[in-house]
């Protein structure tokens, strides 16, 4: 099994979610999360003293989902198809590797 997380951005949210619908992911979870970006800063000064103007912190939305392995190309190019805008700050995907997964409900 394979469990992939995605860090997307939260506009793209409702995009990704229909079209892991559509693919026949079942049941994923999500969360908000900030990350901060040194990237994008801009530096300059004023007064004569150099300064750093940060872009601070961006909201973005994680997904993660637990599939069986053969899927996981699938999801994987669905969250890349439906996140995509081109820009910088697309956001990231994680792949890992599940050994075991115990249903609770089952004992």
């Amino acid at each position: 099994m394979k469990k992939i997380q995605a860090i997307i951005r939260t506009s793209k949210f409702d995009q990704v979610r229909d079209g892991l619908h559509k693919i026949g992911v079942e049941f994923f979870i999500f969360y908000e999360v900030k990350g901060v970006t040194f990237q994008n800063e801009q530096k300059g000064t004023y007064r004569g003293i150099s300064i750093i103007d940060s872009a601070g912190s961006i909201p973005r939305r994680v997904i993660e989902v637990v599939i069986p392995k053969e899927d996981a190309d699938d999801v994987i190019n669905t969250i890349k198809k439906f996140a995509y805008t081109g820009e910088v700050g697309d956001g990231k995907i994680f792949v890992s590797t599940v050994d075991e997964a115990i249903r609770i409900s089952l004992g």
